[in-house]
């Protein structure tokens, strides 16, 4: 090891949340924090500075930067030239060892640990990934305006949706409206404008609303997760063919994966084997942290 390396530092950042792991070299952990969102695409990245930033300096309090390896995977950082801005703002840090790249990347390494297999994002997006040996095959991830289902996004979008028609009388669902006020804190009816500067990810704020419902017995939730889970299915099916390996489904929606499975496994080919990671991907970016002083 070239570096005198006695810490790593790995950074998971989403549109909802960033979590920030920080372990000794034998993986265990020290500390563990979030903050918000640090998608440069939903964001800014100029919030994605701000959040890594923050992130890191509390963190990292107490410890020497330089005994430090970091690895940051961001979402949305393999586009235009912000994997690039995300790598110089980390070398303000004087970590010992550092690099940066997206979620895929520790997806791959959280999910799949090297092998070959299918790594399902479901967060506030949805994305898959399949690898067999050097090649790797994307399928969806291409944003919430042309995705159409199984992200947090759609999700809480049609908890939305679903609330303001009950409020018309266009159907929907009076269980998801109240368990939206609820969250709001005050009428639906006053909190469109809120919801739109709010962006993607406050809108995927919005998805374990539907699963509650659902577990109260609401009809309209279960039609929701149904819908969303025939669109998830569709990536995964398309993705799994280009890999004989297992595919993992990673992401903040694997909290749901009780019920989330049922509906999926109803539009999954028999072939394709599915598992939901339940460790956090940030344990993936120390993982890469700890490769990266290794190989340094």
């Amino acid at each position: 090891m070239k570096y005198d390396v006695k810490y790593l530092l790995g950074v998971d950042g989403g549109g909802t949340k960033t979590e920030f792991l920080l372990t000794d070299l034998n993986g265990n952990e020290i500390k563990r924090i979030f903050l918000g969102g640090s998608n440069p695409n939903n964001q800014g990245i100029e919030n994605t500075f701000a959040v890594l930033g923050e992130g890191i300096t509390k963190i990292c309090d107490g410890f020497d930067d330089g005994e430090i390896s970091a690895f940051a995977g961001i979402a949305g950082s393999k586009t235009g030239n912000n994997q690039e801005l995300i790598r110089d703002f980390l070398s303000g840090f004087r970590f010992a060892v550092y690099d940066c790249g997206s979620d895929v990347d520790l997806a791959l390494e959280t999910a799949l640990k090297g092998k070959d297999g299918t790594a399902v994002i479901m967060g506030t997006g949805i994305v898959a990934f399949a690898r067999s040996g050097e090649k790797l095959y994307r399928t969806g991830g291409r944003g919430y305006m042309i995705d159409k289902g199984g992200s947090g996004f759609h999700y809480g979008s049609d908890a939305l949706n679903s609330a303001f028609e009950f409020i018309e009388g266009r159907g929907g669902s009076k269980t998801i409206l109240k368990l939206i006020e609820k969250k709001l804190g005050k009428k639906l009816e006053d909190s469109a404008a809120e919801i739109y500067s709010g962006g993607a990810s406050y809108v995927a704020s919005f998805a374990p609303v539907v699963f509650e419902a659902y577990n109260s017995g609401d009809a309209a939730a279960g039609e929701i997760i149904d819908r969303n889970a025939y669109e998830a299915a569709k990536i995964i099916n398309a993705a799994g063919k280009n890999t004989d390996g297992q595919t993992v489904i990673c992401g903040g929606l694997c909290k749901q994966k009780e019920i989330l499975s049922s509906f999926l496994m109803k539009y999954i080919e028999k072939e394709i084997p599915l598992v939901f990671a339940d460790e956090p991907m940030a344990n993936g970016a120390a993982s890469l942290a700890k490769r990266l002083c290794e190989n340094a």
